[in-house]
Order: structure tokens, then sequence, then C-alpha cells
């Protein structure tokens, strides 16, 4: 028997349960946040299938997050900024891509309660989706839609200048 049967009946399954998911989705953690930078996971073998690219994606998140009014730095730049805050963007794919998984995460170093401790990195906002038989339309809206919630969440505690 062979494996992506039973990869798609998971993400199937999956699919009747977390999409779109959010979590940890409290606004109070943007806050004062002005700036942010993006990084895209390498996109599997399944995006040449597509026709996406990690620095495509990269492209169309950076853009949005300008239009809405967000500073997009350079990493370099990013990780002078405080907390570190990055969006996050990961597209996995099956190798034929049959099915997708869309994760946007919001990362930023904090501060732990209970102890006072530095904590790098955290994800302190999230959104993800999953797709049977995606196409390249589909994952870019998918992002997009992805962006749009966080940048509503973002605008929800920050006004525009």
């Amino acid at each position: 028997m062979t494996q992506w049967p039973v990869t798609v009946c998971v993400m199937t399954s999956l699919l009747a349960i977390i999409s779109p998911s959010v979590r940890a989705q409290d606004p109070d953690g943007l806050k004062g946040m002005n700036a942010v930078y993006v990084t895209v996971e390498n996109i599997p073998e399944g995006g040449k299938v597509l026709g996406i690219t990690a620095e495509t994606i990269q492209t169309y998140v950076e853009l949005i997050l300008l239009q809405a009014g967000m500073t997009v730095t350079t990493l370099a730049d990013g990780h002078k900024l405080p907390g570190r805050p990055h969006v996050y963007v990961r597209v996995n794919l099956m190798k034929g891509a049959e099915a997708a998984s869309i994760q946007v995460e919001l990362k930023q170093d904090a501060v732990l309660d209970r102890n006072a401790e530095h904590a790098p990195s955290v994800v302190t906002w999230d959104i993800g989706y999953l797709h049977i038989n995606p196409t390249a339309r589909s994952i870019r809206d998918d992002v997009k839609e992805s962006i749009d919630a966080f940048l509503n969440a973002w605008l929800s505690v920050n006004t525009k200048k």
C-alpha cells in the first residue's frame, strides 16, 4: 500500500477539524508594534508543480503589509526592533501538490510572567488552512486572508497614522 492515500485521508480529516483555524490571537500582544520583518519557509517540491516559490510568497506578503501601513524591514534591521516581531509563513505541499497546509504566524520575543525569563521567538498570533487539490491561486488567497486577519487584529489595537 502506498503512503499518499493515507496522508490524503489524514489531511482530509484534519481539514474538517481545523481549516481555517486561528489560535493565540490576543491582539494585545500586537499593541505598539509598528514594524515587522517577513520570513517564508522554503516551499517543498510540490511548489514546483503549482509554480509557487518562497520568494513570490514573501514579496506578496510584504506588499500586503506595506499597503496596510505596516513598516516592513529587512531581516538584519528586524533583529534590531524591540521584541524582534516577524511574520512567519509556512506553505507545506505534498510532493505532487495533492494537499497543502498554509500557516501564518507572528513570532516575537517575550518575557515570562512567572520568572521574568526571556523567551525568544514566541508565537503570539497564528492562523492556518488545509487544502485538498490546492491551486497557486487558492494558496495565494489563503495567504492573503491570513495576512488580512493579522492586520485586522493589529489595527484593532493600533491607530493608523
